[in-house]
């Protein structure tokens, strides 16, 4: 499990601690140790409970898309970077409000500060490209 919200983060941390304090209670009391390992198998199950509630719930089928956009930007540093994606916004903006409602977009640049490349799709162009 890759991406765990802070929340179930903390479920699984506490968990964790509450799991290691009961092992710690059987290797210092072995006359608990069956009551104990009862307590561990309902432990398993919590734990499988926090996971399942992590896991992402399967999505609605999303609309037709009316707009796609790919990007692609390089650049040497952080401060370059902002900028050309600036730039790019700035580009596409203007082919958002270009009078072209179901076409194809391409635009970008290269210089010194790197190099973006997008490509813009917009309406009946992505229906037709199923």
């Amino acid at each position: 499990m890759e991406h765990v919200d802070d929340l179930t983060r903390q479920k699984i941390r506490e968990w964790q601690m509450r799991r290691l304090e009961i092992k710690d209670q059987m290797a210092n009391h072995p006359e608990q140790v069956l009551a104990l390992s009862r307590v561990l198998d309902q432990m398993e199950e919590e734990h499988e409970r926090i996971l399942a509630q992590a896991m992402p719930q399967p999505a609605a089928q999303p609309a037709a898309a009316a707009f796609e956009l790919q990007l692609s930007v390089s650049a040497a540093s952080r401060r370059d970077l902002r900028k050309l994606l600036e730039l790019a916004l700035h580009e596409l903006d203007g082919a958002l409000d270009a009078p072209q409602a179901h076409a194809s977009h391409p635009g970008g640049m290269a210089g010194s500060l790197g190099a973006y490349r997008f490509e813009l799709t917009v309406g009946d162009v992505l229906a037709n490209a199923d």
